[in-house]
């Protein structure tokens, strides 16, 4: 992939002085009342029935549900409604891609095998993002994945197996998930619980399991607010006794050994982890975790069962989970009262991650933005650039990765490799702050340089070559056409594919103006390309409201 750091000039560089993202600060009315529908007894919205849903409605809520809104699924969703649009996303199969062999066994010393097998892994991230038809499923594996990931060490066949295992069960269970995550060779290498035996115990992944992926550092009220003691100091959720009886719950797995396996498939990644068959690999002794006894005598196999169901009784799980899922599909900093109602539907249904998913949609913290008047100042969340780039993409029409004509066997770059965290903490911290208003924006994290260059003129970069994006089914003849029809014709597409139809007044003239002073001369995909510099660099482009 081409190296995000490297900045080039700017074509236009007048851009700089006009476009800024101003993320920071979503404005908007601090109103709650939903308008699209009547708010139920369970709190949520009866969120549009067949044939009710507006243009902008059905935009703004695949932001939310999707890795972008299309006019093919804006009009499914005017069609089903939101909550019939949701039933049939649940009843989808997950896309999945079975990896060839040159992703399965690679010299790992080699460069070259190493970009083929690691460029395929991207592209097929953005060929599922941008055709897959389960485009909830995707999206709620992606929320998972950002804070149970695996980071950069495992080989390529390693991440595409943990890839397609959340896919898998992102839908299902929540206890179901962890345990699939537990039980993952790529997990068991990354955190070294296929290293955690009796007589050699490793706590490594114990700790993350519970401080990173379930119950968190301090003990939490329903609604996401910190406990605290008299002094004002927040509780601690567990203690290292914990840390080291969790350990020995966790005690004697190993991957599945065969003979002749390759160098990048040392950890047999697409087989789970099996218990050790000797005596001592795993401690048999009683356990007390979290104030929950672990009887003596039970195997590997129980512990683990009796253990993940101390995790996902806690009441700090729901708060916990239901946060990461809104932060990653509708706010950064969600209310208490939303946290509270995404909470107890956990509860009530022992981690049913549809149930959940469902339910943080149809909130009507999530759907009162749905009438522009009434945006709420917390709901919104600024767009990660993976988010940025499959939306943009996706509302041009392409139907598989668009490939970098730098190099064919990656997707054009983003700040932010497909199912690659740089840590196990993910790609951002979801308490991470704006120095400004010292408000939740987990996101902002990736705003660095290189990331706003990329939305300012990344398109002028790549169409200057526009044969990889025809090559992907991207409806570069459609731009054309638009670009070439008149300025408003251009803007007006704009709006329409990337706004919900609702560009701001300002933002219209200052595209006008561009394309009268600045642009007259220039090729009609260059025009575009600028403009959509504008577009995604500017706080109603880089934001989902």
């Amino acid at each position: 992939m081409r190296n995000p750091s490297v900045i080039r000039p700017m074509r236009y560089p007048f851009l700089l002085a006009i476009v800024s993202l101003g993320l920071s600060a979503c404005s908007g009315s601090d109103h709650t009342s939903p308008t699209s529908g009547q708010v139920n007894v369970d709190g949520q919205v009866s969120a549009g029935s067949i044939g009710t849903v507006s243009y902008y409605q059905a935009a703004r809520f695949l932001e939310q549900a999707s890795w972008g809104p299309t006019p093919t699924t804006i009009a499914e969703v005017q069609q089903l409604g939101i909550h019939g649009w949701i039933d049939r996303q649940f009843a989808l199969p997950p896309t999945t891609f079975n990896a060839p062999q040159f992703v399965i066994n690679y010299d790992m010393n080699n460069q070259a095998q190493q970009r083929q097998a690691h460029g395929w892994l991207n592209t097929t991230f953005f060929d599922g993002a941008l055709g897959g038809a389960d485009q909830l499923r995707q999206r709620v594996s992606w929320a998972f994945f950002n804070f149970i990931p695996i980071g950069g060490g495992p080989p390529a066949y390693g991440k595409v197996e943990y890839r397609e295992m959340l896919q898998r069960n992102s839908l299902g269970n929540f206890k179901d998930l962890l345990r699939e995550v537990t039980l993952h060779p790529t997990m068991g290498v990354f955190l070294n619980n296929d290293q955690n035996e009796a007589s050699r115990p490793n706590e490594n992944y114990a700790r993350e399991l519970m401080q990173l992926f379930s119950v968190g550092l301090v003990l939490l009220n329903p609604d996401g607010t910190t406990k605290r003691d008299g002094r004002g100091a927040p509780l601690e959720t567990y203690s290292q006794q914990d840390v080291k009886e969790a350990t020995r719950a966790l005690s004697g797995w190993q991957k599945q050994w065969e003979t002749n396996l390759p160098q990048s498939n040392f950890g047999n990644f697409g087989k789970r982890m099996i218990a050790k068959s000797w005596d001592g690999a795993h401690d048999r002794g009683a356990k007390r975790v979290l104030g929950r006894d672990i009887p003596a005598g039970q195997s590997a196999e129980a512990d683990l069962e009796s253990l993940l169901d101390i995790l996902v009784d806690h009441p700090n799980t729901a708060p916990f989970v239901a946060r990461r899922l809104i932060q990653s599909m509708v706010s950064s900093d969600p209310s208490p009262a939303y946290m509270t109602r995404i909470s107890n539907v956990f509860v009530q249904t022992r981690g049913d991650i549809k149930a959940v998913v469902r339910a943080i949609l149809l909130d009507p913290e999530a759907r009162a933005g749905d009438n522009p008047s009434l945006l709420n100042q917390r709901v919104g969340k600024i767009k990660e650039p993976l988010l940025s780039q499959t939306m943009v993409l996706r509302a041009m029409g392409c139907r598989i990765s668009v490939r970098d004509r730098n190099n064919p066997e990656s997707p054009i770059w983003a700040n932010q490799t497909p199912y690659e965290a740089p840590s196990v903490f993910g790609y951002f911290a979801p308490n991470h702050k704006t120095a400004e208003t010292l408000k939740a924006a987990p996101e902002e994290k990736l705003l660095g340089a290189s990331e706003f260059n990329r939305r300012l003129q990344g398109m002028s970069w790549n169409l200057e070559r526009p044969e990889q994006f025809r090559s992907a089914g991207c409806q570069i003849d459609v731009i054309e056409s638009a670009a070439s029809q008149s300025d408003d014709a251009l803007i007006t597409f704009i709006s329409e594919r990337f706004m919900r139809g609702a560009m701001p007044p300002t933002l219209r003239l200052t595209m006008q103006t561009l394309l009268r002073e600045r642009l007259s001369s220039e090729q009609p995909l260059i025009k575009f390309a600028t403009l959509m510099g504008i577009a995604t660099g500017s706080a109603h482009g880089g934001v989902v409201r």
